[in-house]
C-alpha cells in the first residue's frame, strides 16, 4: 500500500450499542470514540463521519453495525468494499443468531481474528477492481458524510482523539527490550556493589592483620 492512500485504524461489530468484537494494532482514544459513537447510529443507516484527521465509516443491517476507522486519506471505496466483507464474514459464522446475551466485546476470542484478516488486506490492497467498484456504487451513495465534532465522542471530558503511530506490536517488543536492558543495567550495578563491598572488605582485613602483628 503507498503511503499516499492512507490505512484502516480500527475495526469493529457491534449489535445496537454493545461492541461484540473489535481490532486494531494501533493504540489511543480512538477506539473509545468509536464505541461511544455506536449510541448515535441508527438501524438501516450507513456514513462517514469525519472526526479530526479521521473519518468512520459505517453501515447498519439488522441492527448489527460494521465499523472501521480510517485516515482521511483512505478511499471511501475501499473502505465500503471492507465493510462489506466484515458483514459477509459475520453473517456467515453468525446468523440468526441473537446477541443478547452477550458482553462487551463477548465474541472477541472468537471474531477478532477475522477482524484482523480484514484490516490486514484492506490496508494492503486500497485498489478496487471495475467490477466491483460497480457492486459499491450503490452503497457509496447511500453513505451520507457528516462532520462532528470530535469531543462528543469521547467519555473523558477535554480528552482528544489520538492515535499513536506505534502499534501495539512494536510497544510491547520495546517494552520487552527495555524490560531486559533494565534486567542487564541491574545486575551490572549489582556486582559493581559486590566488588566496591569486597574491596572495602579486604581492606578492612588487612588493616586488621597490619594492627594485629603490629600489637
Amino acid at each position: 500500500m503507498s503511503e499516499n492512500k492512507g490505512k484502516i485504524i480500527y475495526a469493529l461489530v457491534a449489535s445496537g450499542a454493545k461492541p461484540l468484537a473489535g481490532y486494531s494494532n494501533y493504540t489511543g482514544t480512538f477506539d473509545q470514540a468509536c464505541v461511544n459513537y455506536l449510541k448515535n447510529i441508527g438501524p438501516g443507516t450507513s456514513a462517514a463521519v469525519k472526526v479530526d484527521d479521521y473519518v468512520i465509516f459505517y453501515i447498519n443491517d439488522s441492527n448489527i453495525t460494521y465499523l472501521i476507522m480510517a485516515d482521511n486519506l483512505y478511499p471511501k471505496e475501499a473502505a465500503i468494499g471492507c465493510l462489506e466483507s466484515i458483514k459477509k464474514e459475520f453473517v456467515g459464522i453468525y446468523q440468526n443468531r441473537t446477541f443478547e446475551d452477550v458482553s462487551n466485546f463477548g465474541l472477541n476470542d472468537e471474531f477478532k481474528v477475522k477482524l484482523r484478516m480484514k484490516f490486514d488486506y484492506f490496508n494492503a490492497n486500497t485498489d478496487v477492481s471495475n467490477e466491483a467498484l460497480g457492486q459499491l456504487k450503490e452503497e457509496m451513495n447511500k453513505m451520507k458524510d457528516e462532520v462532528i465534532n470530535a469531543s462528543g465522542l469521547l467519555q473523558n471530558r477535554g480528552e482528544k482523539l489520538q492515535v499513536l503511530s506505534e502499534n501495539a506490536d512494536a510497544l510491547s517488543s520495546a517494552s520487552n527490550n527495555y524490560y531486559k536492558s533494565s534486567k542487564k543495567v541491574k545486575r551490572a550495578e549489582c556486582m559493581k556493589k559486590v566488588k566496591i563491598y569486597g574491596a572495602i572488605a579486604v581492606a578492612v582485613i588487612i588493616i586488621i592483620i597490619f594492627l594485629i602483628l603490629i600489637f
